[in-house]
């Protein structure tokens, strides 16, 4: 009597496991913890994730889980899973597979090794979750700071321009209150106008040379924040 209910009480933690799966941007896997990350259990959106059907990747039928891994990343993909597995830690990676179709999807995987009684490694477990359009937002931003930084290079170019003629403008103010002092009577009009633009040039001076400061806040605010 007491098996039925135990029978539709598994049931119904399966519906809900199945249920909860389908919802994941990708699925969750136990594999071999061996050359070709051999798949034993998979669920979710496998499919949706790599192009294969479920039953394609497990046990290697159609095609091995590291063969989907993108050349470049492989070795940083077994780096993560080997410091994992030594360490007794969790791993967390971003990677790229090849689709069955030969897209290239950016994926996130967050595993851990799973140990025996005896504290032997038995299997590697964890969830894969498509993350192509946090990736593609992430470039965006990269570009749109990229393309910032490359206005803001040019406005510093070009108030360094100002600040050079601002100084020669200084210059021959002094020049011309100097010529002004050596007319006497006759040229104090010429340095009234003298002193009046050496002031004019230092006030823009000062504000050329205050854009100059922000923008250099600006620029490392936005490497700060292209490194993170």
């Amino acid at each position: 009597m007491s098996a039925m209910p135990q029978s539709h009480e598994n049931q119904e933690i399966t519906q809900i496991y199945d249920s909860i799966t389908r919802r994941m941007n990708g699925f969750l896997y136990r594999c071999r913890n061996d050359e070709h990350y051999t798949m034993l259990v998979m669920s979710g959106r496998v499919k949706d994730t790599t192009g294969f059907e479920l039953h394609e990747l497990l046990n290697n039928r159609k095609a091995s889980y590291v063969s989907l891994i993108h050349a470049d990343d492989v070795a940083s993909v077994d780096a993560a899973v080997d410091l994992g597995v030594k360490a007794r830690k969790n791993w967390d990676i971003d990677y790229r597979i090849r689709t069955s179709s030969g897209k290239t999807q950016w994926v996130n995987e967050h595993g851990g090794p799973v140990f025996d009684a005896q504290g032997e490694l038995v299997f590697l477990e964890g969830v894969v979750v498509d993350i192509g359009q946090r990736k593609e937002e992430e470039r965006q931003r990269a570009a749109n700071m990229k393309q910032v930084a490359g206005v803001s290079s040019n406005i510093i170019t070009e108030t360094q321009k100002i600040l050079y003629m601002l100084k020669s403008l200084r210059l021959l103010s002094l020049n011309a209150s100097i010529e002004a002092a050596r007319a006497g009577d006759a040229g104090r009009g010429f340095a009234v106008v003298a002193e009046h633009v050496k002031g004019l040039a230092e006030d823009t001076g000062k504000s050329a040379e205050y854009i100059n400061e922000l923008i250099g806040e600006l620029e490392r605010q936005m490497g700060s924040r292209s490194n993170k």
